[in-house]
């Protein structure tokens, strides 16, 4: 019996409660590490800020040594407030990211597509404490289907590409026969395949095949043989819509 198909992009199709489907394309932990750099950046850049303003505290303070006890007091509140609270307020809030994931059109939303709670984003960021001192757990973001991260589980949240890809579409020259499908197939399934049938003209022919490839057991074929059963599986069913 051939094996279920597996998603060999990064394309998340979630079904609401009315029944409505919506695509989300999830960020990759590369491209998240670069948003946390900008992020680190940024926190510090505000750590700076608030030094140069603890500094003028102690400068301007009544109290003997000022500086030890008023300053180093203000810094410590902000570095609280500044690492802990920085990610939460902006994730949680309308845009749904840091200043760091804004600059690469990321965001977070959670499961369902929709923005998350404080409460998420407390939990999601939170959890990156632990992250930190045992560095082994951010991999489990690679090895994620959906690239979530510990946090992410534990939050129910997905980092997202902020503005929905639009491929273009181009119609396959339709196949000279339909081929029936065997197997019983989701709509997803039947979506990717007729999705394939719609975007394949605009790869080259060594990119057909090696998709093409991953279709071998529901197609029984592989290369151009695969390709011609595979568009005549759209063909079929689109004939049965």
């Amino acid at each position: 019996m051939p094996r279920p198909l597996q998603r060999i992009d990064t394309l998340q199709t979630t079904e609401l409660a009315e029944g409505v489907e919506i695509h989300l394309r999830t960020a990759g932990p590369f491209l998240r590490m670069v948003a946390w750099t900008l992020d680190l950046a940024v926190t510090i850049g505000l750590l700076i800020v608030f030094g140069i303003l603890s500094l003028l505290i102690a400068l301007f303070s009544g109290f003997e040594n000022g500086f030890e006890r008023v300053s180093s007091g203000f810094m410590m509140l902000a570095f609280f407030t500044v690492f802990w609270f920085y990610p939460v307020i902006f994730e949680a809030g309308k845009k749904g990211s840091t200043w760091g994931k804004r600059a690469l059109g990321l965001r977070v939303v959670n499961e369902s597509g929709t923005r998350i709670t404080m409460g998420q984003a407390m939990v999601r960021n939170f959890i990156r404490g632990m992250e930190l001192i045992l560095p082994i757990l951010p991999l489990v973001a690679f090895f994620h289907p959906r690239f979530q991260r510990l946090g992410d589980l534990a939050a129910g949240t997905l980092v997202v590409y902020a503005r929905p890809r639009v491929d273009p579409v181009e119609a396959s020259p339709p196949s000279l026969q339909s081929v029936p499908v065997q197997v019983a197939l989701t709509r997803e399934e039947q979506a990717a395949i007729l999705s394939f049938r719609d975007r394949n003209t605009r790869w080259s022919e060594a990119r057909k095949v090696e998709l093409i490839n991953h279709l071998a057991p529901l197609s029984g074929k592989e290369g151009p043989e695969g390709l011609a059963r595979v568009l005549g599986m759209a063909r079929w069913l689109e004939e049965r819509k």
